[in-house]
C-alpha cells in the first residue's frame, strides 16, 4: 500500500515526510535551486538520526521531450561530471557493476546489448549461475523492473525470467544454470541499465540480495552504505536516486531494506539498486550534487543513466546500408589452431574464437559483399577478458591500401567498438582479417563479428537491391510521400517478417507487419495521414532458418 508521501510528492511543490526509523526524512523540492527542464523535478532529503542525506530526480516519462538513457562510458570508465558535458546531459546518475574498465551490468541502447550481466559468479572457488535484474524502458515510454539472463550476445539472446534463482545465502552448491524454456524473451526491449538486487516489485519491500548472489560481493544488505537506486510510480514518472554515508553525523547511508522502503514511501512500483559505495553519484548539468566518499573526489564508472532531450536517444544501427559478418558465416574463413570460448557474451549464436598471440599463422578472413565503393565505418564485435590482447590486429584491406587498427580486447566487452572509416571498393578484395600476429603470446586474441555502416548518401538500397539476392527490401515508393508509400520486399523462402516505422529519435511509430510471410515478393503500405511531417526510418526483420538479418531505409514525409 502507498503511504501518504506518494499522493504529495505530487500534489504539493516544496515539503514532504516520510518515516522510516524513528526520526523522519524531510524531504524538499529544490528545483528552482538547479536548472532542469520542464518535467524534471529535484528533491533533497536530511535526516538528524541516524544521520541521512540523499537527493532524487523526479523523471516525468510521459514528457515526450525527455528522455532516459543508458551510456557507457567512453575509454572503459569515465567521471560522471565528464560524461555529462560530453553529453550534454540534463542530469545523471552512476549506473551498474563494473572492474578493470569492463562493466559487469546490462546496458541496452536501442537494438543492441551493449553489455551484459554476469551470468556466473565464483563463490567458495564454485561456480554460481545467476539471474540478476535490470531497469528497462520500452518504446512507448513504459518502464519495467524485470530478473533476466544473457544466452549470448544481441537481444534475441536476453530472456527475463518471473523470479531470480532460490538462492539461499552463502548456499553451498550451485543451482543448474537457467534455460530458455523457464523464461521468456524479451523481443521488445529498448532501453535498459542492469544493477541488482531488486529492491521493490508490486508496490512493496522485495530485496532480492541472497537470490541474486550478492553475498560475497562486497556489497552489504544491511549495513549503512552510499546507495544508487532507480524504480518508477505507477503514472510514468521515473525516480532517480542517490544517498550519501560514511560520512558521520552528516549522513551514515542506508541498507538496502532502507533504500526499498524509501522508494516505497516515495510511490515507486518497481525499484532496482545500482552500483553504491564511492560509485554512487548524481550530476545535474555537469556539476556534482552529492557528496561520494565525503568529499568531491569522483571514482570513474563505466555506465551512466542520463536525463537528456528525447532527441538525444541513439537512432536505430543503420541508416542505408548495414552488414554484419559472424565466424559461423559463410563469408568467414577460419584457418587452424582457434578454439571456441566458453565466455558468454558472443555476438549472435556462435561462440567467440580465441587464439594465442603468436606468428601470425592464425587469421579470421571476413569477406564482405559491400554495395559499392564508399565510405564505410567499421565495427568489432568481443568477448573481453583479463588474459586477452591488448593489440589484436584488425588488418584491413580497403580501396586506398591495407591499414592495421590495434584493439585492446581486455576491455570493451560484448559490444560494438569502432574501428576506424575506409573507403571500401566494394569489390572481392575487400577483406577485415583478425590475426594472431604479435608479441602477446601470454594472451588470447578474439575473433567474433564485424560490422560495416555506410556513412555516405550515395549508399542506398537501390545500389543494394541490385547488388544482393534473396532478402531484399526495395526502395519505398514514392519517397518523400504524402500522406502514404508503398514498401516492396522478396523473400526466398517462408519466415517471419517483422516491419516497423521508428522515428529520428528511435520511437517507434507503426508495426506493418509482424508474423510469418510466404516465399515471393510482398507489398506493404503505410499510411501516415495522422502522423506530423518529418524524416522517418523503416526497419525490416526476416527470420527463417534460426537466422535473422535486417535491412534499414530512411523514409520522408512532407505534408
Amino acid at each position: 500500500m502507498k503511504k501518504s508521501l506518494f499522493l504529495l510528492t505530487f500534489l504539493i511543490s516544496f515539503l514532504s515526510l516520510t518515516t522510516i526509523h524513528a526520526q523522519e526524512i524531510t524531504w524538499t523540492e529544490k528545483t528552482s535551486d538547479v536548472s532542469l527542464p520542464e518535467g524534471v523535478r529535484f528533491f533533497e532529503g536530511i535526516r538528524a538520526s541516524p544521520a541521512f542525506k540523499g537527493w532524487y530526480l523526479e523523471v516525468d516519462m510521459t514528457n515526450t521531450n525527455l528522455a532516459l538513457v543508458p551510456y557507457l562510458a567512453e575509454d572503459g570508465t569515465e567521471q560522471i561530471s565528464n560524461f555529462a558535458t560530453r553529453k550534454n546531459v540534463y542530469a545523471a546518475i552512476n549506473g551498474g557493476y563494473f572492474g578493470g574498465g569492463i562493466s559487469y551490468s546490462t546496458l541496452i541502447q536501442p537494438g543492441e546489448v551493449q553489455a551484459q550481466n554476469v551470468t556466473s559468479l565464483t563463490r567458495n572457488s564454485t561456480s554460481f549461475p545467476v539471474i540478476r535484474s535490470m531497469f528497462g524502458i520500452k518504446e512507448d515510454r513504459s518502464m519495467a523492473v524485470d530478473w533476466i539472463y544473457h544466452f549470448g550476445g544481441g537481444i534475441e539472446n536476453l530472456y527475463r525470467f518471473n523470479a531470480p534463482m532460490a538462492y539461499e545465502n552463502s548456499l553451498d552448491s550451485p543451482l543448474p544454470a537457467p534455460v530458455k524454456e523457464d523464461g521468456a524473451p524479451y523481443s521488445d526491449a529498448f532501453l535498459g541499465v542492469g544493477g541488482g538486487p531488486v529492491l521493490v516489485k508490486g508496490d512493496t519491500v522485495n530485496v532480492t540480495y541472497n537470490e541474486e548472489i550478492f553475498w560475497g560481493s562486497g556489497v552489504g544488505r544491511d549495513n549503512a552504505d552510499p546507495r544508487t537506486a532507480v524504480g518508477y510510480t505507477p503514472d510514468g514518472k521515473a525516480i532517480l536516486m542517490v544517498v550519501d554515508g560514511r560520512q558521520g553525523s552528516v549522513s551514515v547511508g542506508v541498507s538496502l531494506i532502507e533504500l526499498a522502503e524509501i522508494m516505497v514511501a516515495l510511490g515507486a512500483r518497481e525499484a532496482i539498486n545500482l552500483d553504491g559505495g564511492g560509485s554512487s553519484q548524481m550530476v545535474i548539468g555537469n556539476s556534482l550534487v552529492n557528496r561520494p566518499s565525503g568529499s568531491t573526489i569522483q571514482r570513474s564508472v563505466a555506465t551512466f543513466l542520463a536525463v537528456v532531450p528525447a532527441d538525444s536517444i541513439p537512432t536505430i544501427p543503420a541508416v542505408g546500408f548495414e552488414q554484419i559478418l559472424d565466424t559461423g558465416d559463410d563469408a568467414a574463413t577460419v584457418s587452424d589452431g582457434w578454439i571456441a570460448s566458453a565466455n558468454a557474451g558472443y555476438y549472435g549464436d556462435t561462440p567467440s574464437l580465441i587464439a594465442l598471440g603468436g606468428d601470425g599463422s592464425k587469421t579470421v578472413t571476413f569477406n564482405p559483399d559491400l554495395p559499392s565503393s564508399n565510405l564505410y565505418e567499421l565495427y568489432g564485435w568481443w568477448v573481453s577478458s583479463f588474459n586477452r590482447s591488448k593489440s589484436t590486429h584488425f588488418i584491413v584491406h580497403h580501396e586506398e591500401g591495407i591499414d592495421t587498427v590495434y584493439a585492446d580486447q581486455s576491455t570493451d566487452n560484448s559490444q560494438w567498438v569502432k574501428l576506424g572509416e575506409f573507403r571500401f571498393s566494394g569489390t572481392n578484395n575487400d577483406q577485415v582479417i583478425v590475426s594472431n600476429v604479435g608479441g602477446d603470446t601470454q594472451n588470447y586474441v578474439v575473433a567474433d563479428a564485424i560490422r560495416f555502416v555506410g556513412i555516405e548518401e550515395q549508399i542506398t538500397n537501390t545500389e543494394l537491391d541490385n547488388k544482393i539476392s534473396g532478402f531484399q527490401l526495395f526502395s519505398a515508393y514514392p519517397n518523400p510521400f504524402n500522406p502514404s508509400t508503398n514498401i516492396r520486399f522478396q523473400i526466398p523462402t517462408d519466415g517471419i517478417v517483422n516491419a516497423k516505422i521508428y522515428s529520428a529519435t528511435g520511437r517507434l511509430i507503426a508495426t506493418l507487419s509482424e508474423g510469418l510471410k510466404s516465399s515471393g515478393t510482398h507489398q506493404l503500405t503505410w499510411n501516415a495521414t495522422n502522423i506530423a511531417s518529418g524524416i522517418y526510418f523503416l526497419r525490416m526483420d526476416y527470420t527463417s532458418g534460426g537466422k535473422t538479418e535486417h535491412q534499414l531505409q530512411k523514409i520522408t514525409l512532407i505534408k
